[in-house]
């Protein structure tokens, strides 16, 4: 079985400009000098942008890495992203988190990092409706309430016990 570890969160440097803040190149070198363990190579797996607001965190954008963290997190497609993201939230501090992949021996697991991408992203929509990621979007048609994409309102005994039986 694939086993990750979470790493995080981890401030993103910013450009401020004139109007709002940027994610630049140079901002990107400078977080990997801040990090250097996850820009090596070979540490891999999946990778949340969010924003941290009082005590609690806003995912924006989820993704995953098979090659390297330092190869495909700043990518410009995925600075544009982020840049957007920034331009629309006024107010809280970009972070990463890194869902790392266990070094094992044999090839790199894909499928597993493509599995927890889906998770995460679908674990994201729920969080945040607006989440940028352009794939694996599509909302499942189903909720069980109290426990998964329900609507709010209390919780019954039934539903508040079957989250502890799965460790929700």
């Amino acid at each position: 079985m694939a086993t990750f570890a979470v790493e995080g969160p981890f401030r993103v440097p910013v450009k401020k400009q004139k109007i709002g803040r940027s994610i630049t190149t140079g901002e990107a070198s400078i977080f990997w000098e801040e990090n250097p363990p996850l820009a090596k190579v070979g540490v891999i797996g999946c990778y949340v942008f969010c924003f941290r607001a009082g005590k609690g965190f806003k995912p924006v954008y989820i993704g995953k890495a098979t090659k390297s963290f330092k190869q495909e997190v700043f990518t410009d497609h995925k600075r544009n992203k982020y840049n957007e993201a920034l331009a629309n939230q006024a107010k809280g501090t970009p972070v990463l988190f890194f869902v790392v992949l266990e070094k094992s021996k044999g090839p790199v697991n894909k499928k597993a990092i493509d599995e927890a991408e889906s998770y995460l992203i679908q674990s994201g929509l729920a969080a945040n409706k607006n989440l940028m990621n352009d794939k694996k979007t599509s909302v499942e048609k189903w909720s069980i309430n109290g426990i998964v994409r329900s609507a709010q309102g209390k919780n019954t005994n039934a539903s508040t016990d079957l989250k502890k039986c799965f460790g929700l």
